[in-house]
């Protein structure tokens, strides 16, 4: 029984399962904060791109 215990604190195979989904989860929070901030802009710059067509194209 002792040399299972020591067997179990020495494994650190699920150490690194852990620590890699804690990198993803930190990659997925940067991915989706800069997609949501690149969409704010792009949809500010599209609005002002159909705003400008809009005031030169009346008659």
């Amino acid at each position: 029984m002792t040399k299972l215990f020591k067997r179990f604190v020495k494994d650190e195979s699920g150490a690194a399962i852990v620590e890699y989904g804690l990198a993803l989860l930190v990659v997925g929070s940067i991915a989706v904060g800069a997609f949501q901030f690149l969409g704010t802009t792009t949809a500010a710059n599209v609005k002002g791109a159909c705003d400008a067509l809009n005031a030169t194209n009346t008659c």
